[in-house]
């Protein structure tokens, strides 16, 4: 793989933004951080002060995709957000990743896990992260090799 730099998943929401991040081989995701999204501001400085950090080279958002595969109202508001911390960052890649379904998965897993109810709103939204940054790297995987 030519790609530099780790990947940063993100599950956009108004409320919350989950993160997640790839290991420097991108070949596993982990969850990393919920980020208040009530001030889109402050949330894109947030990540851009994680993506220096973790050395992010590449972005990965979540498009919440209509069960056909439409896009829709909260698709559009993804790409937005994708947009913005594209424009705010020189030279970032932003992919966009179906995540029709990741949300349900993540809060099955938190279900059958420990998490107390008042904690698994915020560890949804990273493990949905992961999710969609997993499945991100695992179709490059397969398209590569």
């Amino acid at each position: 793989m030519s790609a530099i730099g780790r990947v940063l998943g993100v599950d956009y929401g108004e409320a919350r933004i989950g993160l997640a991040l790839s290991d420097k081989m991108r070949m596993v995701a982990t969850p990393l951080e919920t980020v208040d999204g009530k001030s889109q501001k402050l949330a894109t400085r947030r990540i851009r002060e994680l993506m220096t950090e973790h050395e992010v080279g590449e972005v990965v958002v979540g498009l919440p995709l209509h069960m056909n595969g439409d896009f829709g109202v909260l698709a559009e508001t993804a790409t937005a957000f994708g947009e913005k911390l594209k424009a705010q960052v020189p030279g970032l890649l932003v992919h966009y990743q179906d995540e029709r379904m990741s949300s349900a998965e993540a809060e099955r897993t938190l279900r059958l896990g420990e998490a107390k109810a008042s904690r698994r709103k915020q560890m949804r939204d990273q493990l949905a992260a992961q999710l969609i940054l997993q499945s991100w790297m695992d179709a490059r995987a397969i398209q590569d090799g």
